[in-house]
């Protein structure tokens, strides 16, 4: 029931995504496909990485982007699908957007894959959830034709962080992936899901190539797994202490062994089975103890109970997968019980599958001494995941640091190892691949210390290293490329056909744009030799590091034509260069506000001169800057120059409202002040000047005189009607006021009737 459910859920999931595809083509976009692409036939190169090389073009995931970021099709820049010729890699402009999808997955072990035609990825989910939220959690899986048009969705699962791989089979496309320890293959050209693995233990995939389309995994044994107690309830199983190692292929559709179960636990679970595995047994950890009393998952058996010419374990194994690579999986095994052997616990071995014949047996092959199995290390604490394993021949070696130096281990047959140092001072180093085909003297290491790409020589003698002071050694001496620093915690670098690519993790200002760049190490159509490429770093600093003209010029503490030249050497340009000396002149009518005359002189003969080098005649820009990225590193040259600042009045923090606000509070308390102080003198006045004796009028014989009419010196005279009031008037026509004692007695404010004072006479 759970399978059915499952599918039936894919077929919609596909159906929804389907219908959003197809709304998205009838709404119309600003995307429109690309008029060409690369024949089908052609051959691709680092397949499933960030950048695919096909035919003629490069296809890459154009910078490291979040998978929250806006993914509406056709909006993304940053972190979509690009590709540009390798013709024109470092030309400006050149590249495409193929996908204008975030190309954002949290597997950093997988990235974009080219089959034929078409190129599959995976994409963050765009559609949003009945709250409006987009559900971009998840991620959704698609193609497209390499010139971008029909783009198909297949599905989506809940995870953003989900392991995948597109691999091929018989020409069939599919896409496996790991959902809650279960591996799924689904058929592209069917649209078919298939479950191939449920609750596997640990697993590995080729790590050397990502289109292989097996995967290696153990799984543990349980007897009774169906028993089911008289009410039909699932009974508890017997577990056993050992493990199984298994393979399986992306196009299998049912098991090679027939496993049966207990009807009555069938009708209690709706006919979902309990175990469900279509792979092949590789190795069976079986013991003694329980080959008399096996479970339907002994594949199969052992003669006499032993293994070759050597006997079978009493308690078994359990293996733990490290790798698979070089054509086999390496594993460590230990023994249940632990005193059977003389001490072979917790070796790492390794095993062909080349091996894995019709006459191959899973149990036998445990044998050591009949040499079935290789043994890598006896003491694993140098050969551990971090450690870089490489065959050369029928030899093991294995490439490993250890207290701030590289190391080569040549292994032996008895497991021990020989070892060359064959680098020092590499720090805490992250060994990331090899290459041993690209120059036929020399096999090259690439590692990273804090993100600064390195390369080692790693088939040199001893001798080779022991004398790097010599010039005929200076070959193994290891180089940094330039000074480039790749983005951490994303893709490793990669490189193709003799060019590094890498996500730019320059530091600019406070930003970190983190977009494509590419680095050639050929010369002359082959790869530089150490010796080649440290000359070539010596060019580098010529033009910018400790002996260049900009560290001449800082050293001398001419820091503000320094920068001019560090701005031309990273764009090539001039023209902000002038754009803020003008702006400096037109908006202080001076000349020379910004730089002197001898700087600008400077400049300008530098600048004129044909053998200066630029950036870009090391380094190469692959993609294109989103808007608001040119934004923003426009906006940082345009102030790493000496530019023009206004003055501090202005430059205080506060816009002009604000300050219109201060002028007007400022009026207002000023007036006010003058008032108070006004009214406090007359007050003072008054109280200090004698009354004068008020003339007596007799008016019982003048009967025409009015006595209750004011004298004079009582009228109060009204304020002009249009008069505003002084806290309404705007703040540029607030009248500063003179000292209270001085200003005229109509210009004061307006104060009601009663309230008012007596008027001195005059």
């Amino acid at each position: 029931m759970r399978k059915i459910l499952k599918n039936v859920m894919t077929i919609f999931t596909a159906g929804v995504m389907a219908f959003g595809v197809a709304s998205l083509a009838a709404c119309g976009t600003n995307f429109t496909p690309l008029k060409d692409a690369p024949a089908a036939t052609a051959e691709v190169a680092s397949n499933g990485g960030f950048v695919v090389e096909k035919g003629d073009y490069v296809y890459f995931i154009n910078g490291v982007e979040s998978y929250t970021s806006d993914n509406t099709y056709g909006n993304p820049v940053k972190g979509a699908l690009m590709r540009v010729k390798k013709s024109d890699i470092g030309k400006a402009d050149a590249s495409e957007t193929v996908v204008p999808s975030l190309m954002v997955a949290s597997d950093y072990t997988s990235g974009v894959y080219i089959y034929g035609d078409r190129v599959y990825y995976a994409t963050p989910n765009s559609d949003r959830n009945m709250q409006g939220v987009v559900e971009s959690g998840y991620l959704d899986f698609k193609s497209a034709k390499l010139d971008g048009s029909d783009v198909k969705a297949y599905f989506n699962v809940e995870s953003n962080s989900t392991v995948y791989r597109y691999v091929e089979a018989e020409g069939t496309v599919y896409l496996m992936y790991v959902e809650n320890s279960n591996l799924h293959s689904y058929n592209t050209a069917t649209a078919t899901d298939t479950e191939l693995v449920r609750s596997m233990g640990a697993y590995v995939l080729n790590s050397a190539d990502k289109t292989d389309p097996y995967v290696y995994y153990t799984m543990s044994v349980t007897a009774e797994i169906d028993a089911v107690d008289e009410d039909g309830n699932s009974a508890a199983p017997s577990a056993r202490g050992y493990n199984q190692i298994y393979r399986v292929c992306a196009n299998a559709t049912e098991a090679p062994y027939e496993y049966t179960y207990d009807q009555k636990y069938l009708d209690a679970n709706d006919g979902e089975v309990p175990y469900l595995n279509l792979g092949t047994i590789v190795l069976d950890g079986i013991g003694r103890e329980w080959m008399e009393n096996p479970t339907q998952f002994t594949h199969e058996k052992t003669e006499g109970g032993k293994l070759a010419d050597e006997p079978l374990l009493l308690g078994g194994y359990t293996y733990t997968l490290q790798a698979y690579t070089n054509g086999g999986i390496y594993f460590t095994r230990s023994e249940l019980l632990g005193t059977d052997t003389d001490g072979e616990n917790g070796w790492l071995y390794y095993l062909s599958q080349d091996a894995l014949g019709a006459s191959w047996n899973s149990i036998t092959g445990n044998a050591v001494k009949s040499g079935t199995l290789d043994i890598i290390a006896k003491e694993t604490t140098n050969a551990g995941t971090a450690a870089i394993f490489y065959k050369d021949g029928d030899g093991h070696h294995y490439l490993y640091v250890s207290n701030s130096s590289l190391f080569r281990a040549d292994v032996k047959e008895n497991g021990l190892a020989e070892e060359t140092r064959i680098a020092v001072g590499v720090g805490s180093a992250t060994l990331n691949f090899i290459d041993d085909k690209s120059d036929s003297d020399y096999h090259y290491v690439y590692y990273t210390v804090s993100g600064n790409i390195w390369r080692a020589v790693y088939n040199g003698t001893a001798e080779d290293y022991n004398t790097l002071n010599y010039d005929e050694n200076k070959p193994f001496r290891p180089v940094q490329i330039l000074k480039i620093q790749h983005a951490t915690g994303w893709y490793n670098f990669e490189m193709i056909d003799g060019t590094v690519y890498y996500a730019d993790g320059e530091s600019l200002g406070s930003n970190t744009y983190t977009y494509i760049a590419a680095v050639d190490l050929k010369k002359d159509g082959k790869l530089m030799n150490n010796v080649e490429l440290a000359d070539f770093n010596e060019e580098y600093e010529k033009a910018i590091g400790e002996d260049s003209y900009y560290q001449e010029l800082t050293t001398d503490g001419k820091t503000n034509l320094a920068a001019a030249v560090r701005y031309y050497f990273y764009t090539g340009e001039t023209q902000q260069f002038y754009d803020n000396i003008k702006e400096a002149e037109e908006e202080t009518g001076k000349q020379n506000t910004l730089y002197s005359e001898d700087e600008v002189k400077a400049f300008e003969e530098f600048t004129a001169k044909e053998d200066v080098k630029f950036r870009s005649d090391f380094i190469s820009k692959l993609g294109k800057y989103s808007a608001a990225d040119e934004e923003s590193l426009s906006s940082y040259w345009q102030n790493v120059l000496q530019h023009y600042t206004a003055p501090a009045a202005e430059d205080s923090g506060l816009p002009a409202w604000a300050w219109a606000l201060i002028g007007v509070g400022i009026g207002l308390v000023v007036i006010a002040a003058a008032v108070a102080i006004f009214f406090i003198l007359k007050s003072r006045k008054k109280e200090t000047e004698p009354e004068k004796e008020k003339m007596f009028v007799d008016t019982t014989d003048d009967e025409d005189v009015d006595v209750y009419a004011p004298t004079p010196a009582e009228e109060v005279p009204e304020e002009p009607a249009e008069e505003a009031p002084a806290e309404e008037a705007p703040a540029e026509e607030a009248p500063v006021e003179e000292p209270a004692e001085e200003a005229p007695a109509e210009e004061a404010p307006e104060v009601p009737a009663e309230e008012a004072p007596e008027r001195p006479e005059e």
